[in-house]
């Protein structure tokens, strides 16, 4: 059977469950159960991750980074100014009284760089995998408190990685979109971002039909 890495934030932790019980018994899928959070965390934890879990050769690798990087972080909540006036892409979007840095944690041209570095340490980690990257799913915008992130600014960069990682022969899941589509409402109650387990069962039978239309397992 083929092997199969799930690498990821928290989205990624939601449904990765799913994902290894919807294909037993015709891939073995693997995954951390770290946060993959930020593309520079996960450039900087995945060979930990490969080390201390004794992954085996591993054939095909789905992958997303995006959600905390277009993030914009709330200093407020830690008893100082933003960094900047706090301006967004959907400003009338905001809590009202919350003030967000300007600039989100990983700026669109450093997301660009990261998004290739990643790439090359999972081709270095695992030579020979197919690699498919998922784009990020969408948020309640009006409930952000701790950290903002705009559905205008979310699809700003699966734009940017969709023109970094095409030509560089990565596969694309539009996830994002179709978590836009059936998974609008199935957020658990007060939570602005994560799925429900029908949300979550649903983006990973999303997944394993993304998997057999490209003949990947």
């Amino acid at each position: 059977m083929k092997n199969i890495l799930l690498l990821g934030d928290s989205i990624r932790m939601g449904y990765d469950s799913y994902v290894k019980e919807k294909l037993a018994n015709r891939a073995n899928v693997y995954f951390s159960e770290d946060n993959g959070r930020f593309a520079q965390y996960t450039l900087r934890t995945l060979s930990d991750w490969k080390k201390q879990l004794s992954w085996p050769e591993i054939q095909l690798v789905h992958w997303n980074n995006g959600l905390w990087d277009c993030m914009h972080l709330n200093s407020c909540i830690a008893g100082c100014p933003p960094e900047k006036a706090g301006e967004t892409f959907s400003p009338a979007n905001v809590p009202g009284g919350l003030h967000f840095d300007e600039d989100p944690l990983t700026p669109p041209e450093i997301y660009r760089y990261m998004l290739v570095r990643v790439l090359t340490r999972i081709r270095q980690l695992f030579p020979g995998a197919e690699v498919v990257f998922a784009t990020t799913t969408h948020v309640i915008e009006e409930m952000a408190q701790g950290a903002y992130r705009s559905n205008a600014e979310i699809e700003s960069y699966n734009c940017v990685a969709r023109e970094t990682l095409i030509p560089l022969g990565v596969r694309i899941n539009e996830l994002g979109y179709f978590a836009m589509q059936k998974c609008r409402h199935l957020h658990p109650e007060g939570d602005w971002v994560h799925y429900n387990a029908e949300g979550n069962s649903l983006l990973a039978s999303e997944i394993v039909d993304f998997l057999e239309k490209e003949n990947l397992i």
